[in-house]
C-alpha cells in the first residue's frame, strides 16, 4: 500500500516553536523531524524491496529464488508495521511510540497483499485468504505476528504444494477470550505427517518470535495440510 510522499515546506513563513509538555524539544520542529524520519525509513524499505525483487528476477535457482522471497517477506511484514504506525502517529500526533496500536487485520491484510504478489502464482490458483477479528494490539507485538505469519506463509508456498499446483493457504486471527489472540495459518497441501517442522532458520525465527512475545505455538496435521497456531496473549 503506498505512501503518499509529504515534503515539509522549508520555504514557507517561520513557524513558532511551542515547547511539548515534558520535552525539551519543540513543536511543530519536533514533529516535522519525526515525520521526515519515518519517509526516510520508509523510502529506504521500499528501494530496499525493489533492489531484491531485481535481484531475484536475475535469478535462475529455484532455492536462491526462495530465499529471496523470504527475505522479501521479511522486509515487507517490518514495513507494513512502520506504515501502520506512522498512520497512528498521523492520527494522533503527539502520542508516543511506545503506547502506539496497530489494526493487526488490517496490517494482515495488506502483508498478504505484498506475499501473493511476490509469491503466489494466481494465475495457477495458488491464492492467500485473511479472516480477522478488527483487534488494536501494540506495535510490538503486531511487527512479531507479523513475521510470524509470513513465514508460515513462505513454508506452506514451499512445502505444502507442488510447484506451479493450484491450493490455498489461510491466515485467520481471532479473539479467544478478552486476553488473548489466536493466529492460525494452514493449507490443504502435503501435511507434515506428524513430524516436527525442519530446524531451519525460518522455523528457529518462528519459535524465537513466539517465545519473545509468550506465545504458544502448536504445529498441526491438519489432514489433509498443515496448520500453525499461535495463542498469543494480550495482557
Amino acid at each position: 500500500m503506498p505512501m503518499a510522499e509529504r515534503t515539509p515546506n522549508r520555504e514557507g513563513p517561520a513557524r513558532h516553536a511551542v515547547p511539548l509538555p515534558g520535552s525539551g524539544e519543540a513543536w511543530p520542529e519536533a514533529a516535522l523531524a519525526a515525520e521526515e524520519s519515518d519517509h526516510r525509513i520508509a523510502n529506504n524499505l521500499q528501494l530496499l524491496m525493489a533492489m531484491i525483487a531485481a535481484e531475484k528476477r536475475e535469478v535462475s535457482d529455484p532455492a536462491a529464488g526462495l530465499a529471496l522471497d523470504r527475505m522479501l517477506g521479511r522486509i515487507g511484514a517490518i514495513a507494513g508495521v512502520h506504515r501502520q504506525l506512522t498512520r497512528t502517529a498521523g492520527a494522533g500526533a503527539g502520542a508516543g511510540a511506545a503506547s502506539a496500536v496497530v489494526d493487526i487485520g488490517g496490517y494482515l491484510r495488506t502483508l498478504a497483499r505484498q506475499i501473493e504478489a511476490g509469491c503466489c502464482d494466481a494465475a495457477a490458483g495458488r491464492r492467500l485468504r485473511v479472516r480477522s477479528d478488527a483487534v488494536l494490539v501494540p506495535a510490538r507485538l503486531a511487527a512479531a505476528m507479523g513475521l510470524i505469519a509470513s513465514e508460515c506463509v513462505l513454508n506452506a508456498c514451499k512445502y505444502a504444494y507442488a510447484a506451479q499446483a493450484a491450493g490455498e493457504v489461510r491466515i485467520g486471527l481471532s479473539l479467544a477470550g478478552p486476553h488473548a489472540l489466536r493466529l492460525t495459518v494452514e493449507d490443504d497441501g502435503a501435511g507434515h505427517g506428524g513430524a516436527l517442522p525442519s530446524a531451519g532458520f525460518g522455523a528457529r525465527l518462528i519459535a524465537m518470535l513466539a517465545a519473545r512475545i509468550g506465545a504458544a505455538l502448536v504445529w498441526e496435521d491438519a489432514r489433509p495440510g498443515t496448520r500453525v497456531v499461535l495463542a498469543v496473549p494480550l495482557a
